[in-house]
């Protein structure tokens, strides 16, 4: 007992001694050193306080305030879309969980009633002729991944006792926010507990700098631009909630989300990159805010944002109106191209903007010449870079290539035949767009992958798009109009009927 007692006292008075040591070496080092924080990414900064729609969550790092009423977003108490759920679940309810991202809550719509998953969930209603109920657990949050979604579903999503998921999802994953991926972030948000409590002592803040010093110098410390979700990623996310709903015994359907071709690419977010934090801080990394704030003329008519949005709602105006313009008349922008171009023959931004200045006074075939230029221009500049912000650098690029074919033909239908120059070079773009939230081919390949488990459904509505309207169905660059969310819903609909997932 005393041996122990003595152990004890031995122990405590060592760890009163490094303490003392560490807040004497700490203050001498805080006098020439400010310290490194690292930061979780520009989105997560942007959805907590989005439209003053979120909060922050522990678990998930944003989601929405409970008690919001708008025509848009009600919330209830859960902080779920909708109004408030029972308790307990009647016997002759069937419930619907809905995951997603903000396509699912119906953004840009003048209503959540106009939704696809508050259509299907009337149809139903109408389809069974009140035989039996059915309820709808909206749980999409804007910003949401699949990162997300899995981990909401394994945390709280069983606990509403449901008997069907529906997910839609992937349009966040295949974007930037920073150098990490979520994956990373949720990691460490399940320590952020201990390491707060940890905090407070000096021993471990020291220790931390030591460790942070020394992986900041290691030739394989985390630097660059990462997608919040890698396809990989993805495709593991899309197992494990598999695997949940079989453990649950319950059938799970997949909307393989579409996307529009004629959204210009890298763009999107430079309209964002003037956003600053409680603290003031710009809240974009350096880079991507470098790579946003290149001066690049698009090749944007105004003839066709008005054939695909009318006015356009003010996001979607924004971003068009976001672009890099000048004050040069187009009769003299091609003289002042060429002369920079002379000066500077291998900057592919000033190749870009002579091929978009001969665009713009309808000489294509000029414009086809510099547009390429700029491309291989590009390319040259970024030989081995594989740093996921220098393959979205380059989209613009790619999109000017694409509009200018498309132009040149008069045939906006070429958006549909995958042989066609204009349609390979848009849909190049769009795979290398990570400045905007816009799923990738690589993720459909995914949601492919799993299609022939039991009880998973896939809808593929990219291809039920495709029949319809495709371009005109979206009000921006994700999110379906009324008419495509309608066209969602009847998909669901038929799939739930001719499957017999009912019981």
């Amino acid at each position: 007992m005393k041996k122990f007692i003595f152990s004890t006292i031995a122990f405590l008075l060592v760890m009163v001694i490094l303490e003392s040591s560490a807040r004497i070496i700490e203050s001498a080092l805080s006098q020439s050193s400010t310290g490194h924080e690292v930061k979780p990414g520009w989105q997560t900064q942007f959805f907590k306080s989005f439209l003053d729609w979120h909060e922050s969550d522990p678990d998930l790092l944003w989601r929405f305030k409970s008690g919001l009423k708008n025509p848009l977003i009600t919330t209830n108490s859960q902080h779920l879309l909708g109004n408030e759920l029972p308790k307990h679940k009647g016997s002759n309810v069937y419930r619907i969980l809905l995951l997603g991202d903000s396509s699912p809550i119906g953004l840009g719509l003048k209503s959540r009633h106009q939704a696809f998953g508050e259509i299907v969930n009337n149809l139903l209603n109408l389809e069974y002729h009140g035989n039996r109920k059915f309820e709808l657990v909206n749980a999409a949050v804007s910003g949401y991944t699949s990162e997300q979604i899995a981990c909401f579903l394994d945390q709280k999503g069983w606990s509403y006792q449901v008997d069907l998921v529906l997910l839609y999802c992937g349009n966040n994953d295949a974007s930037i926010s920073g150098p990490f991926h979520d994956r990373e972030i949720l990691q460490q948000q399940k320590f952020k507990g201990p390491r707060r409590l940890l905090s407070k002592t000096a021993l471990y803040r020291l220790m931390k700098s030591i460790i942070v010093s020394t992986v900041d110098k290691s030739p394989t410390s985390c630097s660059g631009l990462k997608v919040r979700v890698t396809p990989e990623q993805y495709g593991e996310n899309l197992k494990d909630i598999i695997q949940q709903c079989q453990n649950h015994n319950c059938p799970l359907i997949i909307l393989k989300p579409a996307v529009p071709l004629l959204w210009p690419a890298g763009l999107q977010f430079r309209s964002l990159a003037h956003i600053q934090n409680e603290e003031g801080e710009l809240i974009f990394p350096d880079e991507m805010r470098r790579l946003l704030g290149r001066p690049i003329r698009y090749c944007l008519s105004r003839v066709r944002f008005r054939s695909l949005y009318g006015e356009g709602d003010t996001f979607t105006r924004n971003v068009y109106n976001s672009a890099f313009t000048d004050s040069i008349a187009p009769d003299h922008a091609v003289a002042y191209y060429t002369d920079q171009l002379t000066s500077e023959p291998e900057n592919p931004v000033t190749a870009n903007n002579l091929g978009v200045a001969w665009w713009e006074n309808g000489h294509y075939d000029s414009a086809d010449v510099y547009l390429k230029l700029a491309r291989i221009l590009y390319m040259e500049k970024s030989i081995g870079g594989t740093d996921d912000g220098i393959i979205a650098a380059g989209s613009p690029f790619l999109y000017n290539i694409g509009i200018n074919i498309l132009t040149m033909s008069g045939d906006d239908s070429l958006t549909h035949d995958s042989t066609s120059g204009a349609y390979l070079y848009l849909d190049s773009a769009l795979q290398a767009d990570f400045f905007s939230l816009r799923i990738k081919k690589s993720y459909w390949a995914e949601i492919d992958a799993v299609n022939h488990i039991d009880d998973v459904f896939v809808i593929d509505i990219p291809r039920l798009f495709t029949r319809d309207k495709a371009e005109k169905l979206f009000i921006d660059h994700c999110h379906p109009t009324e008419e495509g969310h309608r066209l969602i819903a009847s998909a669901i609909l038929e799939t739930i009927i001719d499957n017999q997932i009912i019981k």
